[in-house]
């Protein structure tokens, strides 16, 4: 009787852990589209509900260098961002809402100390897109260059 119990306890314990990683790590409900800046592209999944852009990248492990974050937000703001729960350091990328770079902040390093710097970009921006850290400076990117999201598809 006491395997049985024991069993069962372990079994339910181990379903817990399985349900808490697939919802942690679960990117269903999130769109994907492509976005461009020249003739490089990013795989990008859409934040776009205030629950998506609060999670974020938050625990990602890895962020391959052809893949991203892209948060959009229903009107251009002073959108300020922070690494909590970041395990990698990222290149954050503000957009107005034609898509043109209003400001970049370069390799920010996931936050260690509380409280955790907020980064912002100083001018109104609707769009802010996450890479890899260190692709905007191999890129060249700079204030004023515009992505565009393939096949012509600019809708969100």
């Amino acid at each position: 009787m006491a395997y049985w119990k024991n069993a069962l306890l372990l079994s339910t314990i181990f379903l817990f852990f399985a349900l808490l990683l697939f919802f942690l790590n679960n990117k269903e409900g999130m769109r994907t589209k492509e976005i461009c800046l020249g003739e490089r592209c990013f795989g990008v999944e859409i934040a776009e509900t205030i629950e998506q852009r609060a999670k974020g990248l938050m625990f990602r492990q890895e962020l391959p260098e052809n893949q991203g974050m892209f948060f959009v937000f229903p009107e251009q703001g002073d959108y300020g961002f922070w690494m909590k729960n970041m395990l990698i350091p990222i290149d954050i990328i503000w957009m107005d809402k034609d898509l043109a770079i209003t400001h970049i902040e370069h390799s920010v390093p996931p936050c260690e100390t509380e409280p955790c710097p907020v980064y912002k970009p100083g001018l109104p921006s609707q769009y802010v897109l996450e890479i890899k850290a260190g692709l905007a400076q191999e890129l060249e990117m700079k204030t004023g260059d515009n992505f565009y999201f393939k096949n012509n598809n600019a809708e969100l």
